[in-house]
């Protein structure tokens, strides 16, 4: 469920600076990422994809190895013959690599915010995601 979140919060990351739109329809008064990126100095802009794209670099190596043990998981599952010990094993490994995946996304935003003013943060707390199995639209209707 994390490693979903992240990959969510990494696609909103990206489609944040790649797409030229004016924001999504259903924001309703919020502005769209690009939006609230542009409201920074050019170089804290920068600094922003810099360090989303060296995270979501880092966070891509990790996402592969979790892919790689949910299917020895899996296989452990429908195996002939369950295996406890190596089923605890490979979900312990896989909660390590979650962790591993939501620190490179905290250590991107500290290093961000160490860097930013108060006013800047303002900007990155709102591109922030929500909470994990919480997604940003539904979160936005229930606050109006």
């Amino acid at each position: 469920m994390a490693v979903s979140a992240l990959i969510i919060v990494i696609s909103i990351w990206s489609v944040a600076y790649a797409s030229e739109g004016t924001g999504r329809g259903g924001s309703r008064g919020r502005c769209s990422p690009q939006e609230q990126l542009a409201q920074l100095p050019a170089d804290k802009e920068m600094l922003f994809h810099q360090t989303m794209r060296e995270a979501r670099e880092k966070a891509s190596e990790i996402r592969a190895q979790i892919k790689a043990l949910r299917e020895e998981i899996k296989g452990i599952l429908t195996a002939d013959r369950f295996e406890e010990d190596l089923f605890r094993e490979k979900t312990n490994s896989l909660e390590m690599l979650r962790g591993k995946m939501r620190a490179t996304m905290e250590e991107a935003v500290v290093k961000l915010a160490k860097q930013f003013t108060a006013g800047e943060r303002k900007i990155l707390a709102e591109l922030l995601p929500p909470k994990p199995g919480r997604h940003r639209h539904l979160r936005e209707r229930r606050h109006q």
